[in-house]
Order: structure tokens, then C-alpha cells, then sequence
């Protein structure tokens, strides 16, 4: 431990030494392992010429809130493993730009101006080493291209980075993946995560994750996704966690979550606001999920008591179940093992205090109240009407009965009488509808037999006029 303080303490005054008469002099260092270069909000309009630094440890470099158009080429920095280009006005970038930063790990572009022709397959390429006509790939594992104009990718805008591990995608008007941006995402074949949120896609290409045989996150967020993508996502067999939080999805059913899917440990459904049901049998191909965030779904009323049904001989290995802030009223006792669950939030949602929540206020509640209490605090009761607002747990104390009462349909449970309603009314709608038809063609007969009883009076009497007059004649 002293050797390594020993080291250290050389190190920053040789960092003094050698740095404070160059970038230093311009930006503001840390002097921490790895060294902290802050050279954010400085007003560079050019990447800073680092040719005259010289470092002996790794260093981060952040060019962060400044006003770069331009990423020229950087000089031979082997220490640096850290760079951040964020919040500038990027609209370029020059090939072989990185190629002298042999070590870097991480780089982030974010919230820039970058469209697809500024990032060839030429921008991130390595040094080219003795007797090898091939560049070297760069060391890459972080790249971040979130917040910029990217509507898709040269297909082969990432062939040399084959140790990239982390792709941030998000928030890029891509609205379709094109074949070129598929291809070039299916040539990351070291990928671990992949974040691809609030994008505006609603589909993901075919065999779009068969390639990605190391992937572990995807987050496809905040996009219009009007149900699960389960045909491509049984390609994702390393699958560990999923967010498919903010989508327009309406309901979650058997198959949705396929056995290609059978390493999936997180699984995120929260803020859909069309949500309205999870059916029997939904997550039976998961049974190896430890948390599912079901949470924030302002619909969601239905879930069913058989949708983590799973072979007899498959143990459920589910740790968290998070059902906040929905639109359940009551619950079923058999759907889960609860008393195993490590956490259950039930909290915000219009609970039924009848006799189908007994079970959740004398055998949940408690058990919640010795692991997280913190959890019990917002169990509310919507219904009867006498206990709306209470505490489920306040109502033990009252020694409250939970009994079950008649349901009343315009109140209580309207979602349930909707169909028979609006049934109704347009059963109705139909019967006025006919009658009225009937009394139109009723009436017009009537009108019609009428003009022509008419006509013939009239007739009759010119008839009748005429022979009067002839006879008149005759006899005058």
C-alpha cells in the first residue's frame, strides 16, 4: 500500500512537470488515477493540440459544452482512455481521427450534429502496424452517439471496432433501422448492450439480433413498439435485461416472451399507457426472471392469476415484482409464491377492500412490513366507498370484515359494463333507427296513395262538367 502511495506521489510531480505547461495551462486538471483533464465550457472551437504532452498514467479528457464543428485528428496520446466530445456542434469528423489513441476505451459524442455521412468506415480505424496492410482495430469498448441527427449508418461505419461492448444510440430520429445501420450494428460481434430508445422505431429488422450473440442489455424505450417484438427477440438467446418501458403496447400475452428468451433476469413494462392486460401464461417462458417492473401503467387493470404459470417441474425464480401506480383493484392470492418474493410494491393502485383483498392485508401486508415498510405506506383503498383513502394495514387495526358486496356497474367496476353498455345504446340506435325508416316509408305511401285518390276526383268532375255541358247543348 505505501509502495503503490510512494508511486503516486512521484507520479503527480511528474505530472506538474509535464503538464501544467501544456493542456493544463488551458484546462483544469485533476491530478486523481486516472488524470482528469476538464477542458468543458472553455469555448474550443478546435480540438486542443496535445502533441507537446507527455503522460506517464491514464488519462480521461473531456471537451464537453464547447463549440467544436470539427473532430480533426488527434495526436499520439497513449494514455489517453477517456474522451468526451459532448454538447458541442460536431458536424464532422476526419478519417482516422482517433488512430493515434491506441488505448482508448471510451468515447462519447453525444448531443452533437453528427449525421450518417460523417461517420464513414474510415473514422474509426487504428494504427497501421509494421508489415500489415490492414489497420489495427481501435480498443473501443464505449461509444455513445445518443442525442445527435443519425437516421441510420454506413454499413460499415464500425468495422474496426470488433471490441466495442457498449452502443448508446438513443434519442436519434432513426424512425426505420435501415439495412445499412442493421449491418453495421450486426458487425459488433463483442456487443454487450445496446441502447436503442426513443428512436420512433416500431419494429426491429428480421434476424436483427441473431449476430449479437453476446448481448446482454437492450433498452428499445420510449418508442412505438404496439406489441412485443417476439419473433426477433427469441434470436436473443444471451438476452440478461430488457426495457421496454414507454411503448404503446396494449397488452402482454402467452408468447409474447419467447424460449429464446430463457436468460432474461430484468425484464422493464412500466409507463405504457395502453396497457390494459397481462394474460394467462404471459411470462411462462421466463421463468429464470428475477425482477419485472409492471409499474406506472395508468390502464392496467388486468392481470391474470395463471400468467407465471410454468411447467411443473420449473422453479419460478422471481426476487422483485413492482405493480405501483397501475390500475389494479384486486389480486390474486395464487398468482405468485409472495411470502418468497425479497420485494412487493403494490402501492397507488384503486384496491377493492372486499374479501378478494383479505389475503393481501392479513398475509401480505405483514410480511411486506418486515422486509420494506417503506412499501406499505401507499396501499390505499378506492372501494367501498367507506374506506376510500384508508390504509389497507389501518384497516386490521379497525377489525375490518372484508366483505364482498354486489358490484354496483357505474361506479365500482364501469370498465367491466362498458361493452354492455355501449352494446346497448347501439341496439338501440339501431331500433330507433328502423322505426323511424319504417315511418318514412309508411308515410310517403300514404302521401303517394293520396295524390292519386286526388287526381281521379279531379277527374271525375271535368268528366262530369263536360257531359253537363254536351247535354246543354244537345237540348238547347
Amino acid at each position: 500500500m505505501w509502495v503503490l502511495v510512494g508511486v503516486m506521489g512521484v507520479a503527480t510531480v511528474a505530472w506538474g512537470q509535464d503538464v501544467e505547461s501544456a493542456v493544463c495551462s488551458k484546462c483544469e486538471c485533476l491530478y486523481t488515477m486516472p488524470l482528469d483533464v476538464d477542458c468543458t465550457t472553455t469555448m474550443l472551437d478546435q480540438v486542443p493540440d496535445m502533441t507537446k504532452d507527455i503522460f506517464t498514467v491514464p488519462v480521461n479528457l473531456d471537451l464537453s459544452y464547447n463549440v467544436i464543428h470539427q473532430v480533426t485528428k488527434f495526436a499520439n496520446v497513449p494514455q489517453l482512455v477517456t474522451l468526451l466530445i459532448r454538447k458541442n456542434q460536431v458536424v464532422s469528423i476526419v478519417d482516422e481521427a482517433f488512430k493515434e489513441l491506441p488505448n482508448l476505451k471510451r468515447l462519447s459524442l453525444q448531443g452533437n450534429n453528427l449525421t450518417k455521412e460523417a461517420l464513414t468506415q474510415n473514422v474509426f480505424i487504428g494504427q497501421h502496424q509494421p508489415n500489415d496492410t490492414h489497420p489495427s482495430p481501435l480498443s473501443l469498448e464505449e461509444l455513445d452517439l445518443s442525442y445527435n441527427l443519425l437516421h441510420s449508418l454506413d454499413s460499415h461505419a464500425f468495422l474496426h471496432l470488433p471490441y466495442l461492448k457498449r452502443l448508446f444510440f438513443s434519442n436519434n430520429p432513426v424512425r426505420d433501422i435501415s439495412f445499412g445501420m442493421a449491418t453495421a450494428i450486426n458487425e459488433l460481434s463483442a456487443l454487450e448492450e445496446l441502447d436503442l430508445s426513443q428512436t420512433g422505431i416500431e419494429r426491429l429488422p428480421d434476424h436483427f439480433l441473431s449476430d449479437l450473440r453476446h448481448l446482454k442489455i437492450l433498452t428499445l424505450a420510449g418508442n412505438k413498439f404496439s406489441s412485443v417484438p417476439s419473433t426477433e427477440l427469441n434470436f436473443a438467446h444471451s438476452l440478461q435485461e430488457l426495457n421496454l418501458n414507454a411503448n404503446p403496447i396494449t397488452r402482454i400475452d402467452v408468447g409474447d416472451f419467447p424460449e429464446g428468451l430463457a436468460s432474461l433476469r430484468v425484464l422493464g413494462l412500466s409507463a405504457l399507457p395502453r396497457l390494459r392486460s397481462v394474460g394467462q401464461q404471459a411470462f411462462s417462458n421466463i421463468a429464470g426472471l428475477q425482477v419485472l417492473r409492471l409499474s406506472d401503467n395508468p390502464s392496467f387493470a388486468v392481470i391474470d392469476e395463471k400468467a407465471f404459470m410454468v411447467l411443473p417441474d420449473t422453479d419460478l425464480a422471481l426476487e422483485e415484482i413492482h405493480l405501483q401506480n397501475n390500475h389494479l383493484s384486486t389480486l390474486s392470492e395464487k398468482m405468485l409464491p409472495w411470502l418468497d418474493l425479497r420485494l412487493v410494491d403494490l402501492q397507488n393502485n384503486p384496491w377493492d377492500c372486499d374479501c378478494r383483498a383479505k389475503w393481501i392485508a392479513e398475509t401480505l401486508i405483514p410480511d411486506l412490513e418486515d422486509k420494506n415498510p417503506q412499501t406499505t405506506l401507499s396501499i390505499l383503498c378506492a372501494n367501498p366507498l367507506s374506506d376510500r383513502g384508508m390504509k389497507m394495514v389501518d384497516l386490521l387495526e379497525h377489525s375490518h370484515t372484508f366483505q364482498c358486496v354486489a358490484p354496483d356497474p357505474f361506479v365500482r367496476h364501469e370498465g367491466r359494463y362498458g361493452p354492455l353498455i355501449i352494446g346497448t345504446i347501439v341496439v338501440g340506435t339501431l331500433l330507433l333507427l328502423t322505426g323511424t325508416l319504417a315511418f318514412v316509408i309508411i308515410l310517403y305511401r300514404r302521401t303517394q296513395e293520396n295524390q292519386l285518390f286526388g287526381e281521379r276526383v279531379k277527374y271525375r268532375r271535368a268528366q262530369e262538367e263536360e257531359e253537363e255541358g254536351v247535354a246543354h247543348t244537345v237540348h238547347s
